[in-house]
This record gives C-alpha cells, structure tokens and sequence, in this order.
C-alpha cells in the first residue's frame, strides 16, 4: 500500500516537477505530470473517502478491487465520492484535466503547445488543491 499522506506528497512533487519543466519549455512532459498529480491526489481522496490507510499498489492488493487499478481520472473521481461537487465547482478545469490520458506519455514531441500548457497546469494546480 501506498500511504495516503504519501500519495498527496508525491502529488505535490509531480505538479512542482510540472511547473520545473513548463518553466524549461517542457511543455509536453508538463502536462503529462500534471494529469499524474491529479490522479495521485485523486487515490488519497478515495483513501480518505473510504477509510483506507493507503492505496493499492501491488498486483495482490488490488485482488477484487480491480476497478480501483486505473489511470482514467473520470472513474477516480467517480470512486473519490467528490464527483458532484468537483464537476459542479470545478467543471473548466475538470473539463481541462480530462483531456489527459496516461497514453500521452507516447506523443511526439512538440505535441503541446504553451497556451495549452499552462490551461492544463492552472486546472491540475485549481484541482490538487480542491480534491
């Protein structure tokens, strides 16, 4: 298991490392962390959510929790029991952080551009705090 504390450090550490690289020109490994952060933050609030200490992490501890075993952040926020509220208060950047996938780790590079990084990173920093 991965600690639910843990989980909301290495969030941060992956938005920060975000920033780090939009700041470098980075752009498409920007959004790439980004999405990993809001999934990051989005385990610990279904830690929290459910009572549990920590997430899942091995191929054991997910045994009959296999829906739990996902990148895709709709069914993480569906499961984080915050779905209501966050699609309700938060509908632009959670319409702008949906638009990540765990696959973009395969595009080309230059794939993203500036103004579509820093809408990504100001929707990943909006939702990390609010989730």
């Amino acid at each position: 298991m991965i600690a639910t504390a843990e989980l909301r450090r290495i969030a941060d550490a992956k938005l920060a490392d975000a920033v780090a690289l939009y700041q470098a020109g980075r752009y498409d490994n920007a959004v790439y962390l980004g999405g990993y952060a809001v999934e990051l933050v989005l385990k610990a609030r279904i830690c929290d959510t459910l009572g549990w200490d920590g997430y899942p992490e091995t191929g054991g501890e997910f045994h009959h929790l296999q829906s739990f075993r996902t990148h895709d952040l709709g069914m993480l926020l569906h499961l984080s029991g915050q779905e209501a509220r966050i699609v309700s208060d938060f509908s632009g950047a959670w319409s702008e952080v949906l638009k990540w996938n765990s696959a973009a780790r395969y595009l080309a590079a230059g794939s993203t551009n500036l103004d579509n990084c820093l809408k990504m990173l100001d929707a990943v920093a909006l939702l990390v705090e609010a989730i």
